[in-house]
């Protein structure tokens, strides 16, 4: 028997004799109905006991709702080459086929205009004319008065009817980038009759052809017919 159950028992005979004690000379009580009444009171005691000697359970923490992760940037779609379709390529100088001694980057030229003697124009047979061209400077250098136009060969159907190539011709005045001029050159037909087309080219202070950009050639001429 536990310690706590001795002191109980004896508890409890303790109140009963004073319960007798009280009762001589009053009315007889029921003793079963004392002891009832005491053992009651003793089981409500060890219950209490019970729970207080109990552990009590520890309170537990309760893990936090875990972040919602966060939508992720899904990658833009990337221009795919399409099977079968070329790829276009920038527009450069380099990419001009040209033979001969030419410029370095920096002079370039457009073809304008004939300004005078338009293709197919007829000249009587060893007559002087005047052959005018116009031209442009894309740049980005600057023209001078040292840069030529130069005679550079003849074709001919007129059964090599005699010809006079003429000298250089000095630009008449600077050219700035973006700026135009009209370069002439005198010329004396040959005396056969015939059709003839005489070819020139622009040459910078160094002795170089000046692309014309625009008909991917270095080469301009003119064209006319010897009656």
């Amino acid at each position: 028997m536990s310690r706590f159950a001795k002191l109980a028992w004896l508890w409890m005979v303790f109140i009963f004799l004073g319960l007798a004690a009280c009762g001589i000379g009053s009315p007889t009580t029921d003793p079963s109905l004392v002891f009832t009444q005491i053992w009651q009171t003793v089981e409500v005691a060890q219950a209490q006991t019970a729970l207080a000697a109990s552990p009590t359970p520890s309170i537990t923490n309760t893990p936090a709702v875990s972040p919602t992760l966060q939508a992720t940037n899904t990658p833009l779609i990337t221009n795919t080459p399409l099977p079968g379709v070329p790829t276009a390529t920038p527009f450069s100088l380099s990419t001009i086929t040209l033979t001969g001694p030419h410029s370095a980057a920096c002079d370039n030229a457009n073809f304008v205009k004939d300004v005078t003697i338009p293709d197919g124009t007829e000249v009587p047979a060893g007559s002087t004319f005047v052959k005018t061209w116009g031209f442009k400077n894309l740049g980005p250098c600057t023209w001078t008065t040292s840069y030529h136009l130069v005679f550079s060969y003849m074709s001919d159907s007129g059964k090599n009817g005699v010809f006079l190539p003429p000298s250089p011709v000095s630009f008449p005045n600077t050219v700035l980038p973006g700026e135009g001029v009209e370069i002439s050159v005198s010329l004396t037909a040959p005396t056969k009759a015939g059709t003839y087309q005489i070819v020139f080219v622009l040459q910078n202070n160094k002795g170089f052809s000046i692309p014309l950009v625009n008909y991917n050639t270095y080469e301009f001429w003119v064209n006319f017919v010897v009656k």
